[in-house]
């Protein structure tokens, strides 16, 4: 079973792997740790991870940051305007994106193509592996939404994964760094801040740490804060020089653009460890080279707006945790934007300590999400550690219903509920009662913006009386972080029944289906329609406040039955995919994956026929040149050139097939050539174990030795017999084959001479290893008995001998 953790990064990912020993970081095709998160796509096939300068229209890139928002976004609009692909509005109010694939503009969402990333990280796992991979760990920002968490499910499954969970990135930071800590106490907790500035947000966490055992005190951040953000501000700075020293506008070129923001994002690692350094472009742009120069001073400068806003995110995780900076032990700082100089004087002033590097920046998230999947896998047994995450945000339920006035038009109201308050435990459940009488909706919401999750339908189903009943809901916020309903049970009492006298009757009284749990919600009294009594707690008390356990009943008293009635419940994602389309993206996923397979054999086949050429050629007159005649290699060599001259004009682009044919086609007057050389260099070895077999088997039936002495006559000569036979067809064949010259066919194969070995070595060897029959048994004669003399007195019975060990002897007297 597959143990694996996915980092899918907003420029980079990364994939990890549990083992026996601990977790690897899996090295792409290139032998990097890291792989560019960028889809390009060819005129047939699709590449995963080679960013493309040549043609980047139709590559795309960023698509973490277009996954499960809304085109309308604010934000995405900003984004877009740095992107050099086209996007546009779907039919839903999703981006699409627009590239040209297999000769069409195509249009994919960004789950497509964020499921496209997963499937290269799901082939790499793979191949380390060398078998399927299915369950995983995604690591996700904390501040996805639950239409992007859907969204990653939705990429996951048309991938063909299964996440075990999606793990929030700073919880994957804090697990890859609190499991291998032993010196951490089990009373007082180690309060460690994490900030993570990657390549396109800001995230801030606070945990607490005790021996195995974290806990998520505050989460904070800023989604548009990284380091892409100061490659931007190089970008702009340098398009505007060059455009009044050159007369070049990068921003009107799309290919311009990109090598520039690559340029400049070179320049902003440099400055991270030199005071200044140099830029040069060759030929930007209409065959313009184009120089610049800057120093970190001013590169400061120009980033101060974004480094004014990295203290908001600090001030709000420390307070949200209720603590102070001097009760923070320590800060660790990871991302791969948190290599500025000027972000470490930032952190180092407001926490008053400089943050520590004691983990890998890039690799953190993925060793993490590896980690947490081996907790979850049946298959590993990990160090116990606990981990009491927290969700960022605060869900509401909402409850629509037209209630009846006074002159009976029926007025809608709408009852709303804090269901799962921001910084609850995930995963948790909760239940909700509420008192209805037939259909009904529930809306999930975000308190913050209002933003509706979902809309949950729980009918039809009509009570026996047409009254209202109580119906409870059980809400689910499962690993990943998604809403959901579990459950929806109906309530109705039917009758009340007599009891004895000394009948305990609180397991009658107890009407609620779902175990009473710390976390469970009593909605009552949130909800003006579901005001009618239920119970809520694990010891339910009488009107006179006594506990029902202690006390017994009288004949009088009755206890009433209730019919429990499980309710259908649908779910309506606001912005999710439906499953018609979801099954629609697997099939296109399966059938662009064929092609690429398709496209990735031809090449190979291509690559066959020419590396055939090169080969034969360079053989043709070195090693196999006395194996072949003048007018076979001239005919030989004529056609390699023809293929050759095919293979790189009409041939550039053909089938898988056709360059099957035509390797065949080289290799009807190559493989003889081959074989011939084959044969002369395998003969001789062949031989000699021919040679041996045969002395070996002759020299032991014509021995003298007495380990054979067991073995007849007559079955020795026929040993003999055999070895002799094959000692003289070796030898004829031998001396044909020796006068044939060395580019004739071969009479004498190799295979031939293995299999007069072994049918020698079939017929001798049972002989020559028969076991010796065992030595006869002697047979002792029985002892006579001798009469004994007449005596006046008895003579005394000597003792016999028995099979018992050391036992006593008998005597009569």
């Amino acid at each position: 079973m597959s143990v694996v953790g996915f980092d899918v990064g907003n420029d980079t990912f990364t994939v990890a792997v549990a083992r026996q020993r601990g977790i690897d970081v899996i090295l792409n095709d290139e032998s990097k740790r890291e792989t560019p998160s960028v889809i390009s796509f060819a005129e047939k096939q699709r590449s995963v991870g080679a960013a493309s300068l040549t043609n980047p229209k139709n590559s795309v890139s960023q698509i973490k940051r277009l996954l499960g928002r809304k085109f309308s976004d604010p934000q995405l609009q900003t984004d877009l305007q740095t992107l050099p692909f086209k996007v546009t509005e779907g039919p839903d109010g999703l981006p699409l994106v627009h590239v040209s694939y297999l000769g069409e503009e195509r249009r994919f969402t960004p789950t497509q193509l964020f499921a496209m990333v997963l499937s290269n990280m799901k082939g790499l796992a793979e191949k380390n592996f060398k078998g399927a991979v299915v369950d995983c760990c995604i690591g996700i920002p904390v501040y996805f939404t639950d239409l992007q968490r859907r969204a990653v499910l939705d990429a996951a499954t048309i991938a063909g994964l299964r996440p075990l969970r999606l793990f929030h990135e700073t919880t994957a930071t804090a697990l890859a760094y609190g499991i291998y800590k032993t010196d951490l106490s089990e009373t007082d907790p180690t309060n460690v801040a994490f900030v993570d500035i990657g390549h396109a947000s800001m995230q801030v966490c606070i945990v607490a740490f005790k021996k195995g055992q974290l806990k998520i005190l505050s989460h904070s951040y800023d989604t548009s804060l990284g380091g892409r953000d100061f490659d931007e501000v190089l970008f702009r700075h340098f398009a505007s020089k060059f455009k009044s020293e050159y007369k070049i506008d990068v921003l009107q070129n799309a290919r311009a653009s990109t090598r520039l923001r690559t340029a400049c994002e070179k320049l902003k690692k440099m400055l991270s460890a030199n005071s200044e350094a140099p830029m040069g472009i060759e030929c930007l742009m209409d065959d313009k080279d184009v120089k610049g120069f800057m120093k970190r001073d001013e590169f400061e400068k120009l980033s101060a707006p974004i480094l004014d806003r990295i203290l908001d995110p600090l001030k709000n995780a420390v307070a949200e945790a209720g603590l102070t900076q001097e009760r923070i032990h320590s800060v660790e700082v990871v991302g791969s934007g948190s290599r500025i100089p000027a972000i470490i004087k930032i952190l180092t002033t407001f926490f008053g300590r400089e943050p520590r590097r004691t983990m890998n920046a890039s690799e953190c998230v993925a060793r993490g999400c590896a980690l947490q999947c081996a907790i979850l896998s049946p298959t590993f047994r990990v160090r116990d550690f606990q981990i009491q995450e927290s969700f960022p945000f605060s869900i509401n339920l909402t409850c629509k219903e037209i209630v009846p006035d006074a002159e009976n038009s029926g007025t809608e109201s709408e009852q709303c509920l804090i269901l799962f308050p921001k910084g609850n435990v995930i995963p948790s459940t909760k239940v909700v009662t509420l008192s209805k009488s037939g259909t009904f909706t529930l809306d999930a919401v975000y308190a913050e913006g209002s933003t509706k999750l979902c809309t949950y339908t729980i009918g039809p189903f009509q009570t026996s009386n047409g009254e209202r009943a109580k119906v409870h809901v059980s809400v689910c916020l499962n690993l990943h972080g998604v809403v959901s309903i579990d459950s929806a049970i109906l309530l109705e009492e039917v009758a009340e029944v007599p009891v004895s006298a000394e009948q305990d009757t609180t397991a009658d009284m107890d009407t609620d289906e779902v175990p009473n749990k710390s976390n469970e919600l009593d909605c009552d009294t949130s909800m003006p329609e579901s005001s009618d009594d239920h119970s809520s707690s694990s010891s339910p008390c009488s009107e006179n406040g006594a506990p029902i356990s202690e006390k017994k009943l009288t004949e009088t008293d009755k206890v009433t039955e209730v019919n429990k009635t499980t309710i259908p419940v649908s779910e309506l994602v606001h912005g999710g995919m439906t499953s018609e389309n979801l099954q629609k993206a697997m099939e296109q996923e399966l059938e662009m994956a064929l092609q690429d397979r398709i496209v990735e054999e031809t090449k190979e086949k291509k690559n066959a026929v020419e590396a055939y050429i090169y080969d034969m050629r360079n053989k043709l007159s070195d090693k196999y040149l006395e194996f072949v005649v003048d007018k076979e290699r001239e005919d030989i060599v004529a056609k390699l050139q023809e293929t050759e001259d095919w293979l790189y004009e009409e041939g550039e682009d053909e089938t898988k097939g056709v360059y099957i044919s035509k390797l065949d086609e080289l290799k009807k007057g190559g493989d003889p050539i081959e074989e011939r050389h084959r044969e002369w260099s395998e003969r001789g070895t062949t031989i000699q174990l021919l040679y041996h077999c045969i002395h070996s088997f002759r020299n032991a039936a014509m021995s003298t030795d007495s380990r054979f002495d067991h073995i007849d006559q007559a079955e020795k000569q026929k040993v003999i017999k055999e070895c002799i036979e094959a000692d003289r067809w070796i030898r004829e064949m031998r001396q044909h084959q020796d006068a044939l010259p060395k580019h004739a066919t071969p009479i004498l194969f190799s295979a031939d001479i293995r299999k007069k070995a072994e049918i020698l070595d079939r017929f001798c060897k049972p002989i020559m290893t028969r076991p010796k029959p065992p030595p006869p048994k002697q047979q002792t004669p029985p002892p006579t008995e001798e009469l004994p003399q007449q005596a006046e007195h008895p003579p005394v019975q000597e003792p016999v001998a028995t099979d018992k060990p050391e036992g006593p002897a008998n005597t009569a007297s």
